[in-house]
């Protein structure tokens, strides 16, 4: 999943904007949070108040107990006091599930387990995404259990996590979901907020997207019509996802959608179905004076294997603004190009602690076990959530 163009927003307000990993274009989302409002990305949300007292000392060589090290730091942050270090910590686990050291995958779903009845519903949301990516058939009951919570995007991200875990009823319920009609969509008061209930659709299409719902192929195909632009942009995302080529004829329209982001989906959408002519769209975008649409677009061109797009996006790491930085960052971990492990090493050191933690996680994504000192050094990170993702980093490295 790739994550929304958005502003790192700094304080707990009653409705907040999202980055979610999954849409091709940056569409933003809603997430959960208490009393159905919107949340930000668990490691990004503020500077800290005061340096944290550092964790020990990093420098530990033997690998067994590197891992140990960075497994109880995970472990004690999902307990942590403040929120948004217990969702980072849920978020981290589920970025790491792939690569998690075996012998920490049981431990990791017991504190999972623990954590799902946290009291923040965005911390809820988290533990059930990880718990969908590392779980067995012994956690549906726990993810299943988790379809009545109180909360919208819990409800929705559950269904998705029982997907993942082998359960039918999972993608049937998101199905369903696209199907309701608004006012059936949402629990919260606020169901007249015509904006909240396309961004619940827009997340059930792009959690059936991640699952590779062939079902839900003819639903999402009428989706492209929508009037909201990041409805069909979602919906040609998650089709060149679940990678059906029937859809080509109905997604080429959207090559021509009055809104450039939903054409840079489109054609990214036709690139991985097979249309090497959509490379052409993107291409044409990369002059584009729309910083987004440009960096989107060298992302779409990277991930269909032009190195214009790696190029691009590396330049895209000396931008001014730090939003942009921090997406080119997250894009180019994705690739896994490790030939741009220098670049991001060295934003491990930039000003901007949320700005570190993205370079920690994408670092690790890479799977350079070079990246090892770099990353060390972070574990004393004066703020809390970049400890976190250097360990969460780390761990991936050394379960690889």
């Amino acid at each position: 999943m790739e994550k929304a163009i958005i502003n790192h927003l700094l304080c707990r307000t009653p409705i907040r904007e999202v980055k979610l990993e999954s849409c091709a274009v940056g569409v933003v989302l809603l997430v959960c949070g208490e009393n159905n409002t919107m949340m930000a990305e668990p490691e990004k949300q503020q500077e800290p108040r005061e340096p944290e007292q550092k964790a020990s000392p990093a420098n530990i060589e033997d690998k067994g107990q590197l891992a140990r090290f960075c497994w109880l730091l995970l472990r004690n942050a999902l307990k942590d006091a403040e929120w948004r270090t217990r969702a980072c910590a849920a978020w981290g686990i589920g970025v790491a599930a792939e690569r998690l050291p075996e012998e920490y995958a049981g431990p990791a779903l017991d504190a999972l387990s623990e954590a799902a009845a946290d009291h923040d519903g965005f911390v809820r949301f988290w533990v059930v995404e990880a718990i969908g990516k590392l779980g067995t058939e012994e956690n549906v009951p726990l993810v299943r259990a988790a379809l009545n919570d109180k909360d919208d995007y819990v409800r929705i991200n559950a269904a998705k996590a029982l997907a993942q875990l082998g359960q039918p009823e999972g993608s049937k319920i998101l199905i369903e979901t696209l199907e309701m009609s608004p006012s059936m969509v949402t629990t919260s008061a606020r169901s007249s907020n015509s904006r909240r209930e396309w961004k619940l659709k827009v997340f059930a299409i792009e959690c059936l997207g991640e699952v590779g719902s062939l079902a839900a192929i003819p639903h999402i195909v009428r989706l492209l019509r929508q009037p909201h632009w990041p409805v069909r942009a979602s919906s040609a995302w998650a089709l060149g996802i679940i990678g059906d080529r029937g859809a080509v004829q109905q997604v080429r329209p959207l090559l021509h959608d009055s809104e450039k982001l939903a054409r840079i989906s489109a054609a990214e959408s036709l690139g991985r179905l097979g249309e090497q002519d959509a490379a052409g769209l993107l291409k044409a975008s990369l002059i584009d004076e729309n910083k987004t649409v440009k960096y989107k677009a060298a992302e779409s061109l990277a991930k269909l294997g032009y190195r214009t797009g790696v190029e691009l996006l590396s330049d895209a790491l000396k931008d001014p603004d730090t939003n942009i930085q921090s997406m080119a960052v997250t894009a180019l971990g994705k690739l896994g190009d490790t030939s741009v492990l220098k670049l991001l090493a060295e934003k491990l050191d930039a000003k901007s602690w949320h700005l570190r933690a993205d370079a920690a996680v994408a670092v690790g994504r890479l799977g350079d076990p070079k990246a090892l000192p770099f990353l060390k050094k972070r574990l004393e990170d004066p703020a809390k959530n970049v400890r976190v993702c250097a360990a969460v980093a780390i761990l991936m490295l050394i379960g690889r």
